[in-house]
């Protein structure tokens, strides 16, 4: 490890064997036996350097081996998500995106998880954290982003998630597209089974809605999701203007130009 200092190089050895790519100044200290002030002085030095990324407040990213000689490093937003906390899962426009499903890129990476965290800059993207109920947290898997594992949501709970908070997908019409281009490739059983437990009615009201525009014709599962309507009027879009007419199908508030919702295929 050339360019470092010993303890430089004790730190970073000890964090690659425990194959940490993040890591806190508390945990710094820890390992090396230090106070606080030291490892953060230690840290620093690393930083200088351009060894480290500084994630946040006394937080740090290591920069791999590989990208020392030049002192550059551009690590794709994902895999850079998946190093800031624990648990967490790519969903929202991220996962849209991620699935193809979306021509519209994001400077922002969506990430779910339990956790309440603030929004971070980060090598010029933003990254939002969403923070969801521990009953909805679920429906994700590990996919490959390069030569890492990422944990992202899986096809159907992407969908799901994209009607539940709809803000985070780029409004209404971004789950429109996901919904229409994956439409060959998503199982509607299993959304309608995750809207369930999300136990957020506006879910199947907005995909029931949705699917009718698209004319995607499921006879048993549009019955079935008539069954589980709620009662109660809920927006189409909660981020657009709250006037609109009254569904009474689907006990939705249709608050958008629904031409717009489908134009965007003739383009």
């Amino acid at each position: 490890m050339a360019g470092i200092g010993s303890k430089e190089a004790e730190l970073i050895a000890h964090l690659s064997d425990k194959r940490k790519r993040v890591f806190s100044i508390a945990e710094a200290a820890e390992f090396m036996g230090v106070s606080r002030t030291s490892a953060s002085d230690l840290a620093l030095r690393l930083l200088k350097k351009k060894k480290l990324i500084k994630i946040e407040k006394a937080k740090y990213l290591i920069v791999p081996l590989e990208a020392w000689k030049t002192g550059e490093y551009t690590e794709e937003g994902i895999i850079l998500a998946s190093q800031i906390v624990k648990p967490y899962y790519i969903s929202y426009w991220t996962a849209l995106s991620f699935y193809g499903w979306t021509e519209q890129p994001s400077r922002t990476i969506f990430i779910a998880t339990t956790k309440p965290k603030k929004t971070i800059e980060l090598q010029g993207t933003n990254f939002k954290f969403v923070r969801l109920r521990p009953n909805r947290f679920f429906g994700f898997n590990e996919q490959w982003v390069g030569n890492q594992k990422v944990s992202v949501a899986d096809k159907e709970k992407t969908i799901v998630d994209c009607l539940d908070q709809p803000r985070y997908c780029g409004e209404i019409i971004e789950a429109v597209k996901g919904i229409w281009n994956g439409r060959q490739e998503l199982s509607f059983e299993k959304i309608i089974e995750y809207a369930c437990i999300m136990n957020n009615g506006a879910i199947i009201k907005r995909l029931g809605f949705l699917m009718d525009v698209l004319e995607i014709h499921k006879p048993k599962l549009r019955k079935k999701m008539k069954e589980n309507i709620t009662s109660g009027y809920v927006a189409l879009d909660p981020c657009s203007n709250v006037n609109g007419a009254h569904n009474k199908e689907w006990n939705l508030r249709i608050n958008v130009n629904v031409k717009n919702l489908t134009e965007w295929r003739t383009h």
